[in-house]
């Protein structure tokens, strides 16, 4: 392992959070290594890899005096690993990167101009070209998350149509005191959905015009490895031991904590629950669902 030695205080801190990604990390940490924008460092993060990741993170670290490289002692699930970065981050932007994604070399620089030259952002990301195995584009999309409302509730609004889909913005780059004072990646299926809902709270959301950002489809990414929301849920938190998951109630449960705890008016928070209220009619058949599967899972087995 090794680390920076001088004083000198990056201005973008880039975290890669990696479990067994000996066949693409070297991809993406070649992206970042390559930005025209290089005042950053870069911390890997491995999550007990039991492959040749943890070789190939090391190699690079030797290399290159911005990369830091540091290894969990067990698997502590992806919600530890992703946070961990941001307390080890020293830049005053922070960034995540996928251990399988690429970054064009103009991303970075394109998000610091936004967000240096427009205080109220928050979070600045590019549209998304997904790509497959072979680093072949596949489509490009516009996320759509392009909230500069001055109001949060009419952003909170704008979001929430818009929760279920890719949340490519969760990969923009942050101002990192504002991502400190979220509770990051919680330990549940798509709290990444919560954090962007959460910063968009707290300030604007900025969708560049170019698509700078690589997201890369294969077998292995976690949506597809881990299909169902108890194997989600395990992937991130590795100590979760319950066998009923109750996703939808959840994201309930925290679209109204980020609300209570959102530095802006009580009537902002009052509208922005109105919104939430509202929205609920679209996910009223899963609620539905998951409230019956756990009175189910409460009752006694019959006997045969």
């Amino acid at each position: 392992m090794r680390n920076t030695t001088d004083n000198h205080a990056p201005a973008v801190t880039v975290g890669i959070p990696v479990y067994n990604g000996e066949r693409y990390v070297s991809q993406a940490i070649e992206s970042i290594l390559a930005q025209r924008f290089a005042d950053l460092d870069v911390i890997i993060s491995d999550n007990a890899s039991t492959d040749g990741t943890s070789d190939i993170c090391q190699r690079y670290a030797q290399q290159d005096r911005r990369i830091r490289y540091v290894r969990n002692e067990r698997n502590m699930g992806a919600a530890f690993n992703y946070n961990r970065l941001v307390d080890l981050a020293r830049g005053r932007y922070f960034k995540w990167m996928a251990h399988d994604d690429v970054c064009a070399p103009d991303l970075i620089g394109a998000c610091v101009d936004v967000l240096e030259q427009e205080p109220r952002v928050v979070l600045c990301y590019a549209p998304t070209t997904f790509i497959d195995e072979d680093g072949r584009p596949l489509r490009t999309i516009r996320d759509g998350f392009h909230f500069r409302d001055r109001r949060p509730s009419e952003r909170f609004r704008r979001f929430l149509p818009l929760a279920r889909g890719w949340m490519n913005p969760v990969f923009g780059l942050y101002r990192t005191d504002v991502l400190r004072k979220t509770r990051r990646i919680g330990k549940y299926p798509s709290s990444d959905m919560i954090l962007v809902a959460d910063m968009a709270l707290r300030g604007e959301i900025h969708e560049l015009p170019e698509s700078l950002f690589f997201r890369r489809e294969h077998r292995n990414m976690s949506v597809r490895a881990h299909p169902s929301p108890l194997e989600r849920q395990r992937w991130f938190d590795a100590d979760f031991r319950q066998r009923l998951v109750l996703p939808h109630w959840r994201w309930v449960g925290e679209y109204l904590r980020i609300i209570w705890e959102a530095p802006i008016s009580q009537v902002e928070k009052g509208r922005c629950a109105w919104a939430l209220i509202r929205w609920l009619k679209w996910t009223r058949r899963e609620l539905l669902g998951e409230l019956i599967m756990a009175i189910n899972a409460t009752l006694p087995a019959r006997s045969s």
